[in-house]
């Protein structure tokens, strides 16, 4: 991943309300934005006359995401949990908008460009009182299988949870290792990624089998997580389906983290479940 991807932040598309219709509250237009434009709020604040609403009433294809807000500060540091020891995503400046979708502890979580969630205190967001909104459409993958319609299981985020994992660095296997700086097994590789995304899994891969929904194995989607029992009759393995019989992984034959096809008959033969998070 990128420097320059994971700190932009990503609010997600929504409407203004410019016709007689009526929602159950106030709505505003935003847009992928760099946290680095300090202006951003100023160059959206024509949308901020949209109409008041009655409080009972609502549009059937838009569904509430979370609330916007604002910095209220000069800078305020974006973090990657509620610590400020955590690892720091990004630095945003006074005006900034921000997609706020969860909210504990003093912390705000807001939506990254990674589909993930970075925390930033409560106390340096000033919330604008309108409310985040997208088309129900745009929560599920169209078409085909929805995700369960959740904001952090869309396209955007299966398809950079996959770029994540494609692009981590890790600088060799090592069973039992946790630390990508020298060296992480797959079940660790598997959490570290999911962790990205807040998504909390098992330390194991047998462990982590057990969480999620089963997937049919003619129904795998990008991000969905693999396991396998490659050389026990036990699951002992797993990785990461990025499509197009694809699956990314770190391995002792990669040495790392390679990307290798469910096609080969040894990974075939060894697949036991997928499970979708």
């Amino acid at each position: 991943m990128t420097r320059g991807f994971i700190l932009r932040l990503f609010i997600i598309a929504i409407f203004v309300l410019i016709t007689s219709s009526v929602y159950a509250s106030s709505t505003l237009t935003l847009s992928l934005e760099s946290p680095e434009l300090g202006d951003s709020a100023a160059k959206h604040s024509s949308t901020s006359q949209a109409k008041k609403a009655s409080p009972k009433t609502t549009k059937a294809n838009v569904v509430k995401v979370g609330r916007v807000g604002t910095v209220r500060v000069a800078k305020a540091p974006i973090y990657r949990a509620q610590s400020y020891t955590s690892r720091k995503y990004a630095t945003v400046k006074s005006g900034t908008p921000l997609a706020i979708v969860r909210e504990e502890n003093g912390w705000y979580g807001v939506m990254m460009s990674n589909g993930g969630v970075g925390w930033i205190p409560a106390v340096n967001v000033s919330e604008t009182g309108y409310d985040l909104v997208a088309k129900q459409s745009d929560l599920t993958r169209g078409a085909g299988t929805s995700r369960g319609g959740a904001l952090d299981r869309d396209e955007m985020f299966t398809n950079t949870l996959v770029r994540t994992a494609a692009q981590a660095q890790v600088a060799r296997y090592l069973y039992g290792g946790t630390n990508p700086a020298s060296g992480m097994d797959c079940s660790a590789f598997v959490r570290m990624i999911f962790k990205e995304f807040s998504i909390n899994l098992p330390r194991t891969s047998r462990e982590q089998a057990t969480v999620g929904t089963t997937i049919p194995l003619d129904q795998l989607q990008p991000g969905d997580r693999l396991y396998f029992a490659c050389r026990n009759p036990y699951i002992d393995h797993c990785g990461i389906y990025a499509g197009n019989g694809y699956f990314v992984h770190c391995s002792a034959s990669r040495n790392g983290v390679g990307v290798d096809s469910l096609s080969s008959s040894f990974f075939a033969r060894s697949l036991v479940v997928a499970k979708r998070s």
